[in-house]
């Protein structure tokens, strides 16, 4: 029997309400995260601050500085005096309206590591901020997590502008967010998100994958989140002659290290900072060269080595007796150990912003070179480069590998695309979950 028009009409109607009933974005619900490092402040925790506590301005998905508590800025023509106009309407966890001044006692503490004699002036919704040096890279120093606006309570709990709030804390172990119904860009459509440190399982909504020599188990129908490589695995040394350094670098040989010990989620590095920020890095590619390492060693008459590893970090561990065996083959005696004072270390080091100017900044200043990145110009590539170049000169640091930041997320999370959009961090503000 055919059916009339008007009642396939209702039942198409029903069925795709159905379909987008299935899809649409609730609000409520718990989302339980399983973070596998401990955490012992909230400041320090990437993935879970910027649910907390906001920036002035932040990166958005095509890698630029967009507005985020400040809604403008502009600057003098030598980038030593920034005037900032923050957002409008927009209250702390306890009620307490952001302006100027709220915002300057949070921002005094991160720049002063950077810019000693920076001055920050506030006048109601207006922040200036003044050095008598140029300060181009302020813009990348403030949208890190590192100098979000935020204070502590008389509890110690942190209170600032996020789209949570935190309402239990127990160092290194678990957190607890609550939905901020006051949040200026709207109430997220969680209830809640707790986080628990140092869990060894895959288990909850979303979990990190670390880098280690077990492999977790992921659960089935988990999707897999990778960001672009934003950690250098490097060795550092200050007193190891440029020959030995020379020969150590020809010497190792890097695909095992990210094919087997890092299950084909790292990439070789040769540079200091991955292709995919500068666009050079396959620049610096050299082949391990054993019989011209073995060349090297010999006239130097070598003492052994001793190269050491973060104690608590097993992937390192791994790293550094992989490299230990390619070293020997070069006829280079070096020998893992957990001794903070070996004459090589063997670093983790996090990008922080995806500005390569100031992340070359940063590896000068660590490797205690900053000479080496005072002539920058984002808009003049070549001179990234050629700070670059000097620094891997110096036989100071030696690329091994990068790595990505990579999560597990359980199917009842969704939003999903728009959490994977901004490739370099996780972002759980906008994710809604199933009953």
């Amino acid at each position: 029997m055919r059916l009339p028009v008007w009642v396939w009409l209702a039942l198409s109607s029903f069925l795709v309400s159905a379909a987008e009933g299935a899809t649409r974005p609730r609000y409520g619900g718990t989302l339980t995260m399983q973070l596998s490092s401990p955490c012992a402040e909230v400041s320090a925790c990437d993935t879970l601050l910027p649910l907390v506590a906001e920036t002035l301005v932040r990166i958005n998905q095509q890698g630029e500085f967009a507005p985020s508590l400040a809604v403008a800025w502009q600057h003098d023509a030598d980038r030593k005096r920034w005037r900032f106009s923050l957002r409008p309407k927009v209250v702390f966890h306890d009620g307490e309206e952001l302006n100027a001044a709220a915002a300057v006692p949070a921002l005094n503490t991160s720049l002063k590591k950077i810019h000693p004699d920076v001055a920050l002036t506030a006048g109601g919704q207006t922040l200036v901020i003044q050095s008598p040096s140029p300060m181009p890279d302020l813009l990348a120093e403030l949208s890190r997590p590192r100098s979000a606006i935020f204070r502590t309570d008389a509890k110690g709990l942190l209170i600032g502008t996020g789209p949570f709030r935190v309402t239990a804390w127990e160092p290194s172990r678990r957190i607890t967010l609550a939905a901020f119904d006051e949040y200026w860009a709207g109430r997220p459509f969680l209830d809640s998100v707790i986080g628990n440190f140092g869990a060894a399982r895959a288990l909850g909504d979303v979990f990190d994958i670390p880098f280690s020599e077990l492999r977790r188990i992921v659960p089935e129908r988990t999707r897999i989140w990778s960001s672009p490589p934003r950690e250098l695995i490097a060795l550092v040394a200050d007193r190891v002659a440029p020959e030995m350094w020379q020969a150590l670098a020809l010497a190792i040989d890097r695909a095992p290290i990210a094919n087997v010990l890092a299950q084909k989620r790292a990439e070789a590095a040769y540079g200091l900072l991955p292709q995919w920020l500068t666009g050079y890095e396959f620049l610096f590619a050299a082949p391990p060269d054993l019989a011209r390492a073995k060349q090297l060693v010999v006239p130097l008459h070598s003492t052994p080595l001793a190269l050491g590893y973060p104690a608590d970090d097993a992937f390192a561990r791994s790293v550094a007796e992989r490299i230990a065996v390619n070293a020997r083959d070069a006829g280079i005696v070096l020998q893992p150990t957990r001794n903070p004072g070996a004459n090589i270390r063997l670093i983790r080091w996090p990008l922080e912003s995806t500005d390569a100017a100031s992340e070359l900044v940063r590896f000068a200043e660590m490797l205690g070179l900053p000479e080496h990145a005072t002539n920058l110009d984002s808009a003049r590539p070549e001179t990234i480069y050629q700070a670059e170049r000097a620094l891997l000169e110096a036989h100071r640091i030696l690329p091994i590998a990068y790595l990505p930041d990579i999560y597990g997320i359980a199917p009842r999370v969704h939003n999903w695309a728009e959490a994977h959009k901004n490739g370099f961090t996780l972002h759980l503000d906008n994710v809604w979950v199933d009953p």
